[in-house]
């Protein structure tokens, strides 16, 4: 609701409450970074986190919904980037939930024992395909930005490879290159969370701030 202030002149002046940006909060920020670093550990191959699923709850909730509400929230101030962003990874966050809250993917093909794995390889075909439109994107954005998306392209690619070059029906667990996406991942979660606060440190609330490297100056 819009706030009423005394005008210069004694008139009534109607002023417009400050939207704050949802940036910090959205896709390669904090919702997204701390869902990408949990299920990233579990691609790695760590010894101390082996149940994928453990990533459902924040796919869930921080990851999807709230990604999503980041996305409204960037409509309503007409970022258009930020909006396309937010509610498509939050929508990925959440097709990733539900394929263990409805059992989607837990099925068995005699013939192609990895039938599963190239399921899932080939959704995540579009979604790189997508990332690396949005990277196209943000090449005049600022550094910080572009290079997370680069991450998340190099991220994405190493899973493909690893959904489809698993040749071995013995191994347990991720193979290779599933475990080098893992790492690339954790990547993408610790450059997410520096744009996450290099967007909330300002010199108003601390006594420094995170450089982003602007892309968008034209040459003079």
């Amino acid at each position: 609701m819009s706030t009423i202030e005394e005008g210069k002149r004694g008139e009534d002046k109607e002023v417009t409450p400050k939207v704050a940006s949802a940036g910090p909060l959205g896709m390669w920020l904090s919702a997204f970074a701390l869902s990408v670093f949990v299920l990233s550990i579990n691609n790695a191959g760590s010894s101390y986190l082996q149940l994928p699923n453990i990533t459902v709850g924040l796919a869930l909730t921080y990851g999807g919904i709230v990604q999503i509400c980041a996305g409204w929230w960037d409509l309503t101030v007409g970022n258009s980037f930020g909006a396309t962003a937010f509610c498509s990874y939050g929508a990925l966050w959440l097709s990733y939930a539900a394929n263990f809250l409805f059992n989607l993917t837990d099925f068995v093909v005699p013939d192609d024992p990895f039938a599963v794995d190239h399921a899932i390889g080939i959704s995540l075909i579009g979604w790189e395909i997508f990332t690396f439109l949005m990277t196209l994107a943000a090449l005049k954005t600022n550094g910080a930005s572009l290079l997370l998306f680069v991450f998340v392209n190099i991220t994405f690619i190493l899973l493909i490879l690893g959904k489809f070059f698993q040749l071995n029906e013995d191994i347990k667990g991720p193979n290779g290159l599933t475990k080098a996406g893992g790492v690339f991942g954790i990547f993408v979660a610790l450059t997410a969370w520096y744009n996450a606060f290099a967007g909330l440190i300002t010199l108003e609330n601390s006594y420094f701030t995170l450089p982003v490297y602007d892309l968008s100056r034209k040459n003079k």
